[in-house]
């Protein structure tokens, strides 16, 4: 199996400013007057490490190394709780020098666990009632299975290509995401609006995998903030708009990155890069929270 294959990470870049900077709205902006949103959560979900990230990151001289960092975020809206991605296995974190993959090509390391930070805040896994993930590779569903309670959205390619027999293929390892087959499972086909007033909004971005998704999230505060998954792996990706050569579909990632790039030159909104660890060090973790 090839290293991109076990997991999508990037090369964090200093271009990150430029996006950070970069500002969007909702696809469609909700009729009613403000956001259902109250509040969202980052917490750090792990962070992989590699002595050669080229195969990331097309171009680059082989044996540059990366740091990639890992989020999972919680959303508290008024008609429930979200968690978008559910990052490395907690179990990683049993291994303080962290766990070997990819046949030694990356290291993942956790320093904290999801379950704790979020006992932290006073929340349990079964009061989570809505779950979505980017895609299902093992930095994004590594705790997947202790959220059993809650709906899943996921396009249906990915759910095909993750529960379908062929699933390693993609990279997937089904240990990580098992129980969810049998779960209250929403099949997408195309942008969703999760709680139907416009402040969470899930993306089909295809292209990294069969149904790869971001989301776009309107905060009463801060505004739009668009979680843009695995589109691009590293700010500096997305400014040369480069794409692994491993990703599913080359032309399909090509184009999730043009109608990502539509949505911030439309609405005002952050573009957060999941894996770019620069970008990532500036937004304020759980405990706290951006609102």
């Amino acid at each position: 199996m090839s290293k991109a294959r076990i997991l999508g990470i990037g090369v964090v870049s200093l271009a990150t400013a430029v996006l950070f900077a970069s500002c969007a709205k909702a696809p469609t902006p909700p009729k009613a007057a403000g956001s259902g949103v109250e509040r969202m959560y980052v917490f750090d979900c792990g962070e992989n490490q590699t002595n050669d990230a080229s195969p990331w990151l097309p171009g680059v001289a082989a044996g540059t190394p990366g740091e990639f960092s890992i989020h999972c975020y919680l959303i508290r809206h008024a008609a429930g709780l979200m968690l978008w991605d559910a990052g490395l296995a907690d179990s990683v974190a049993d291994s303080p020098n962290g766990v070997t993959r990819g046949q030694g090509a990356i290291r993942s390391i956790v320093r904290k666990t999801l379950a704790s930070q979020l006992a932290e805040i006073g929340v349990k896994p079964e009061e989570v009632t809505h779950i979505a993930f980017s895609h299902m590779h093992a930095d994004h569903v590594g705790n997947a299975n202790i959220f059993t309670r809650a709906r899943l959205y996921i396009q249906e390619a990915e759910y095909e290509a993750a529960f379908g027999p062929n699933a390693s293929q993609f990279g997937f390892d089904r240990s990580n995401y098992d129980r969810l087959r049998s779960d209250i499972v929403l099949k997408l086909n195309g942008d969703y609006d999760v709680f139907g007033d416009g402040s969470v909004t899930i993306l089909s971005t295809p292209g990294h995998t069969p149904g790869h998704q971001s989301l776009l999230v309107r905060l009463p505060k801060r505004g739009a903030v668009l979680l843009s998954g695995d589109v691009a792996h590293s700010a500096d990706n997305w400014v040369n708009r480069r794409v692994p050569v491993y990703n599913f579909d080359q032309e399909q990632s090509r184009q999730s990155m043009d109608k990502i790039t539509e949505l911030v030159k439309v609405n005002k909104a952050q573009l957060w890069i999941n894996h770019d660890k620069t970008q990532n060090a500036s937004i304020p973790k759980s405990p706290a929270y951006v609102e």
